[in-house]
């Protein structure tokens, strides 16, 4: 299934100071387009294009902004300004009419930029990190593929030029081709991007419900009472009207191996969704949405192939979490003015079961850790139930009776689930901190004196962090799982579809590697303490008995 782009929002950049003499010529050329136009009495200019075989109006206009004149002989404005384009369906009337109706548009602030760059007393002062002399242009728009945003200015920027000249016979002209797409300047990044399809509003229950794929996602990766992860639950206007789950950059790859954007995960109505009732419209969106603010490090221009392949990524495994299917199905989706229901081949990773595996991962380990906990532990988390997750480490020493070291002795044991930073102590995971609430009793009345023996369970604990066991990371990056068996060797189960045997091979021998670096072992004994079964498309469930033979010669398949 192929998505639709939605929301995008960017801020687009061009340094033109070593390509022409005047890297502001374009500025003083909109400028002077400013200048011939009678805002007064003819309101914003306006002219048109033709872009992806539909017209389209351009809206042309400018604001105060604070930026200070330049103190250059060569800049001769008394006024800065930072000039507005309006790009819409020409069959609107205005931009705000078709914002109203939601329709493919996009909103250019165009603003001027050249080193040491000054505000106006009394404003906040203008970031230009990078000492680019040219233009930062901030992008909002909606529906167009995210890689057409620099054309389309480009386009528009060419049709208001050829407005220049009806009143001036002299005037300095704007020339599209300083906004050449392919030569944007490396500090553009974006900060909003999403990906959508519809989907028919009898499909999607499991999407939202209670105990459904946006609940158990951040319930299992959220950390507890942690700001950047969360979930939102809203069903005012009706059954699903708008529920999200957030998971910042440390969560991505625990979720889907190999990711590193924050994003949010969605399932909502229109506004209205009375006024829809009857049309394609009143069929919710499922969504996802790169999180600017919960993301580690700026997203840039040069990432956009990663953003898209992330957000596709995550929409097509939401779907597959919650039994909708991941090919098109015009019984399921429901096409509207942008979104059409249709497929095309590429490479996308699909984890099959995974919010299952984690959810199961979670309960073994903390079922280890609360049956084998020291005194001490269990008091631990006793503590940061009862103060809502987030307590000091004095806190913890007053309440608990105990010397200050023994507590940071403790934090530090049990940091795979126990997050110390600046003075405050908590919870990692919302699941864990349910699980354990379940078993904090039983742990009271029974500890265990095996001290040593529970430290390796309690460091494990947290399985979507691994960040300190290249096994688990591996895991977590192809779905694998332990299966502990008695009387034969544990079976490693790779919940991830291979397009071919030989890609297995390489993916099971890589696993091999990690298990070895993380265990301190020898590479053949992983092969004495697995078995393996992996998934082959086409194929379906493939066994190997014994993995000791990846490691070496030929291979032996048998269907699991």
């Amino acid at each position: 299934m192929d998505p639709q782009p939605h929301e995008f929002a960017a801020y687009l950049k061009w340094d033109l100071s070593e390509k022409i003499d005047n890297p502001l010529r374009s500025y003083f050329g909109l400028n002077s387009l400013q200048k011939e136009h009678d805002f007064e009495q003819h309101s914003r200019l306006k002219t048109s294009i033709s872009f992806d075989d539909s017209e389209w109006t351009v809206e042309f206009g400018f604001k105060e902004c604070g930026i200070a004149p330049r103190d250059d002989s060569g800049f001769r404005l008394e006024e800065v300004r930072e000039y507005l384009v309006y790009v819409y369906p020409g069959a609107y009337d205005s931009w705000s009419d078709a914002a109203q109706e939601a329709r493919q548009r996009v909103y250019y602030r165009i603003s001027p930029r050249w080193p040491d760059i000054e505000t106006k007393e009394g404003i906040k002062p203008m970031s230009n990190p990078c000492g680019i002399e040219g233009f930062d242009v901030e992008v909002d728009g909606s529906n167009f593929h995210f890689s057409e945003y620099p054309e389309v200015l480009q386009e528009a920027l060419a049709a208001l030029s050829e407005r220049q000249g009806f009143r001036f016979t002299s005037y300095t002209p704007i020339c599209p081709e300083d906004f050449d797409p392919e030569s944007l300047h490396e500090s553009s990044n974006i900060v909003d991007a999403e990906y959508y399809v519809r989907v028919d509003k009898d499909e999607t229950g499991q999407v939202y419900a209670y105990d459904g794929t946006l609940h158990r996602i951040s319930l299992l990766l959220a950390s507890d009472r942690d700001g950047y992860a969360k979930t939102v639950r809203d069903d005012r206007e009706c059954e699903g009207y708008y529920h999200t789950a957030t998971i910042g950059s440390k969560r991505a790859a625990a979720l889907i191996g190999g990711h590193t954007l924050a994003k949010e995960f969605k399932h909502y109505h229109m506004r209205n969704p009375d006024a829809v009732e009857g049309t394609p419209l009143e069929n919710p969106k499922v969504a996802v949405a790169y999180q600017n603010s919960k993301n580690d490090d700026t997203l840039y221009w040069s990432d956009l192939s990663r953003l898209e392949r992330e957000l596709d990524e995550g929409l097509l495994n939401l779907l597959e979490w919650s039994g909708i299917p991941i090919r098109p199905d015009h019984q399921v989706f429901v096409a509207d003015d942008y979104f059409e229901p249709s497929g095309s081949r590429r490479w996308r990773k699909i984890l099959r079961e995974q919010l299952p595996r984690i959810q199961d991962r979670q309960e073994e380990y903390v079922l280890g850790a609360t049956m084998n906990a020291a005194p001490t532990d269990a008091e631990i988390l006793d503590q940061l139930l009862t103060d809502g997750g987030r307590v000091s480490p004095q806190d913890l020493m007053e309440s608990i009776g105990c010397h200050i070291d023994t507590v940071y002795t403790a934090l530090k044991r049990l940091s795979s689930i126990v997050e110390h930073n600046y003075g405050e102590v908590k919870l990692r995971s919302k699941y864990i901190a349910q699980e354990i609430v379940g078993r904090i009793e039983s742990v009271r009345d029974g500890l265990a004196t095996d001290f040593e023996g529970a430290l390796g369970d309690l460091v494990r604990a947290e399985t979507y962090e691994g960040r300190e066991d290249p096994f688990v990371e591996w895991l977590n990056d192809w779905g694998g799982r332990i299966q502990e068996r008695a009387d034969e060797r544990d079976l490693l189960d790779v919940g991830f579809e291979f397009g071919s045997r030989r890609s297995a091979i390489e993916v099971l021998r890589s696993g091999a590697l990690k298990w070895a670096e993380a265990s301190g072992k020898k590479l053949y004994r992983f092969g004495n303490q697995y078995d393996a079964r992996f998934r082959v498309k086409g194929e379906g469930a493939k066994y190997v008995e014994s993995v000791e033979m990846l490691l070496g010669g030929k291979v032996h398949f048998a269907t699991a």
